[in-house]
Formats: C-alpha cells, structure tokens, sequence
C-alpha cells in the first residue's frame, strides 16, 4: 500500500479527511505507518505516545485520503492533557469521516465510552474499525462491537490488524466508499505537512518510550533544536526536556551508557525516515513539571 511509489499525479478524485479516534493504544499511528508504508507516526506499547494530532496523505490512482491521528480520548487532569483534548477536537472540527478504532483485547471502560460519545456529539459518518482481531477472542470482538454499537448504532463495522497491509484493505475501500469526490490538496508525493525536525522529534520520543523505565518517558518532551545538512550528513541536535532532576542519571546511564544508546536508535530511526546519514546530539534539560505548564507547552508547540 505504498503511497509514493510509481503513483501517478491525479488532479481530483475520492478525497477527505478521515480522523483516527480511539483511546490511548487502539493502532491508530500503526495504521498510519501501514497506509503510508513508512514509519511517520511514533509508536510504542506506552498510553500517550501520540501528544497531537498528526495529518497523515494517503495517495493512490483513485484517492486522496487526508489522515488525522489524534492524540489518545483520555480523562482530561493536567494541562498537557487539555492539550491533546484540544487536538482532538480539532480533528473532529476538521474531519470529513471519522474512524473509531477499537482494541477489543482489552474490557471496554471509560475511554471507550468517551470516544464513542463524542464521535456520536460529533455527528460525522463514523466507522467502527475492530483493531488486533488477530489476539482477540471472537467473544472479545463481540463485546467490544456490542458496546461501541449503544453510541453508533448504524456506523458499518470492518476487523483489521493495523500492522498488516493486507488487513487494512477492507477498512481502506470502506473509507473510499464513504467519500466524496473533490479535487486533491496535496501532491501525490506528500507524505505529510508537517516538517521533517518535528517528525524526528517524535521518533526520538518513541526510543524513549521504548527504552526508559516506566515512568520516565512520560515526563519527557523532545525539540529540535539545530537541523543542518553538511558533508551530505544532517547534523540534528535535541533537547529531552524533563521534570525532575533524578531522571537525569537514568538517562544518561553509567558512564553515559544509556544516553550513546538512545542517541543511536533515533539516528537510525531518523536516518532511515530522511534517507540520509545522521549524526545527532541529545541534550538533557530540567523544566519542573512541565507538563502542567501552560506557557511552556505553547512554546514547544503542544499547546495553541
């Protein structure tokens, strides 16, 4: 499902935006990255991976499908969360056709009711889209379709697994079927309208994510501050912004063990997303809690 590869440039065609909705977890930026058959989107295991919303541009002969990945439907408690509450409301403002993906694996619980009632507020055409069909139970997927069914009784249902290509074919002609046709936005070769230092900066964050302690990766926000091409390599230099002081020497590590190894998973992520040579710099700063920070949040482009 390769959306750049020999693609011919269409002018107008099936077209929209199609905001991913679903609480933390569901598949959402691992469908992303299946569609477009390249690792745009952070993912790890970990609730809070996706801080706000990501514009996704799925292009093929017939189509132009526009992606909002929204940030995970959660309680709203501390500022960093009223901003990706925020996020989600701008995709839902924005989307043409929304998709609320589901992981039956898991009991139905507040978040799902939070995501079904506000795609039902919403008033969209809805898809109830049943996420990891391969680890669930046909029992599971039942229950899980019966819940989401008390909010969207008429939204068509289609399984998938976000990870495999051929399992995301029935979700994609389901998505076609249900929009208009229009002229396209973007070129076929777009993958994205965000910049490529704010894409590294979340694939920095999913090393994190996926190598630090538990409660560590949460209280970290990554920019990018330096981006410079020189000797045909791209010198990226970052900042891993922190709330507590103790936290430093879990990143750093032992001699700086721990910090020359994120340091090489997320050249290598960002060096195979760019398709260059990478050398990076990580830099550790203090910010006490700055997730509850409204100001800071705004100046790191968390918050509008």
């Amino acid at each position: 499902m390769d959306s750049t590869a020999d693609t011919p440039k269409p002018r107008s065609g099936i077209t929209g935006y199609v905001a991913l909705l679903g609480r933390p977890n569901t598949g959402k930026s691992t469908l992303v990255n299946t569609v477009l058959n390249r690792h745009l989107a952070a993912v790890s295991d970990k609730p809070q991976t996706t801080r706000k919303y990501l514009l996704a541009i799925y292009t093929d002969a017939e189509a132009q499908i526009l992606f909002l990945d929204a940030p995970g439907v959660h309680v709203n408690k501390i500022a960093i969360d009223e901003a990706m509450d925020n996020s989600v409301s701008r995709v839902l403002e924005d989307a043409d056709l929304l998709v609320c993906m589901v992981d039956p694996s898991r009991e139905p619980g507040e978040e799902d009711a939070l995501t079904a009632q506000r795609a039902r507020a919403n008033g969209k055409p809805a898809i109830i889209a049943i996420n990891k069909v391969d680890v669930a139970t046909p029992e599971q997927i039942a229950t899980s379709l019966g819940f989401y069914r008390q909010y969207l009784p008429d939204a068509p249902c289609v399984q998938l697994v976000a990870m495999d290509p051929e399992r995301v074919k029935d979700l994609m002609a389901m998505i076609k079927s249900m929009l208009p046709q229009s002229i396209f936005l973007y070129d076929a070769d777009e993958l994205t309208d965000v910049y490529e230092r704010d894409v590294a900066a979340e694939l920095i964050r999913e090393v994190l994510l996926q190598e630090l302690k538990q409660e560590v990766p949460h209280c970290i926000a990554v920019t990018v501050d330096t981006w410079k091409e020189k000797d045909r390599k791209l010198l990226v230099g970052a900042t891993m912004h922190i709330e507590r002081e103790n936290h430093k020497g879990i990143i750093i590590g032992q001699g700086g063990k721990m910090i020359k190894h994120l340091r090489h998973h997320a050249a290598a992520k960002i060096a195979e997303f760019c398709g260059t040579r990478v050398d990076l710099s990580l830099f550790v700063k203090v910010v006490p809690d700055w997730r509850r920070r409204k100001q800071f949040l705004k100046e790191i482009r968390l918050m509008e």
